[in-house]
């Protein structure tokens, strides 16, 4: 599959976001981004749309420079509802920045979004709330690196009450964007639109698919698509399995003497030991304790979370389909080998011989 390139200067947002329309009197808009400034065709590449995992490579066939804005053109489609009763149909294109080239005109590109967030950080004391909030923190005033003229999401999707489990002061706009888009199975769509309706079209970034209310599609894979699957741990525990807690008190600010006892059931249902009246056969034969240290009571969430096995997901990697095409951030039910996995598509890949898509284990929230 041969595909075209635009390449752009840095869309530096300390210059661009200054550079404004004025469509009516005292009505400032900023201006879209310029003409690219070389076309070309990329060759022995392999983009990956989101970049939920991998960073992208290819051969440019013009000069280019680190920091310049590469989009890759494709044929395929790129329809997005942006609200129950309007859709917008256009192509899709990939948006990256150049993060390393070398003698040959081979690029290392990082996705759009993921380069516009780096380095970027928020207090974590602020980290509650719903999904929409923290899209709006993400695409707000927390990208330093690059120029974005608006951000859009579905907001029945985003309507999602979350909480994370954030030990640190702050959070890195990296990390909090991964937990975000885990939970609400939704990556992030990077594309052109003259939001402003100036015929100046920006970078937009949208949680957002082809249909407003997604349904989730359920398929087979065989050895057609080539499937590769993987276990990944999601939230890796500890080996303890018992826990001891001290919970300051708030009127001498001291920790008590006797601390308050804590595990698991069979089942993996917390069990308090001072009210435990079982016989003992459901709980671990062998404890292995931790200690933990509390100012203020914790949640029966909290306590668990520290005793828990390790979690894992299965992800697979396959083929398209091409009967029963499969686009990023599908709701999907696979068969694979006689087990039902549910999840979604994390991530398209994009190479000479064809497309690879990535699913990913879960349920929303």
């Amino acid at each position: 599959m041969l595909l075209e390139y635009n390449i752009y200067d840095n869309f530096n947002p300390n210059t661009m976001r200054y550079d404004t329309i004025e469509p009516s009197p005292g009505a400032h808009f900023p201006r879209g981004y310029p003409a690219p400034k070389a076309r070309g065709v990329i060759l022995d590449y392999e983009l990956f749309q989101t970049g939920y995992e991998f960073t992208s490579t290819g051969v440019l066939t013009t000069e280019a420079k680190v920091g310049d804005v590469i989009e890759i053109l494709t044929t395929q489609d790129n329809s997005l509802a942006q609200t129950p009763d309007k859709t917008i149909s256009q192509k899709l294109s990939l948006w990256y920045v150049i993060t390393t080239i070398d003698d040959d005109n081979k690029v290392v590109l990082q996705n759009y979004f993921w380069y516009m967030i780096e380095g970027s950080s928020y207090p974590t004391a602020n980290i509650y709330g719903y999904a929409g909030t923290f899209w709006t923190i993400l695409t707000g005033s927390l990208y330093p690196q690059l120029m974005l003229w608006g951000s859009n999401a579905n907001w029945e999707e985003t309507n999602l009450e979350l909480k994370f489990n954030m030990e640190a002061d702050t959070v890195e706009a990296k990390e909090l964007a991964t937990s975000l888009f885990s939970k609400i199975q939704l990556q992030p769509v990077t594309y052109s639109y003259d939001l402003f309706n100036l015929k100046s079209p920006g970078i937009v970034v949208g949680l957002l698919t082809n249909e407003w209310t997604r349904q989730r599609k359920k398929f087979r894979l065989d050895e057609l698509q080539n499937p590769a699957l993987e276990k990944i741990v999601i939230t890796e525990r500890s080996q303890f399995n018992f826990i001891n807690v001290f919970v300051k008190d708030s009127s001498t600010q001291q920790y008590p003497s006797k601390s308050k006892g804590y595990t698991l059931d069979d089942n993996d249902n917390l069990v308090a030991l001072n009210t435990y009246q079982g016989d003992g056969h459901d709980l671990p034969e062998q404890r292995t304790v931790k200690t933990m240290f509390y100012d203020k009571e914790p949640t029966d969430a909290q306590i668990k979370s520290e005793i828990m096995p390790s979690t894992t997901v299965s992800k697979i990697y396959f083929n398209q389909i091409k009967l029963y095409p499969i686009q990023v951030n599908d709701l999907v039910e696979i068969w694979y080998k006689g087990i039902v996995y549910r999840g979604y598509i994390a991530d398209r890949n994009f190479t000479p011989n064809g497309e690879r898509l990535t699913f990913v284990e879960g349920e929303r929230g």
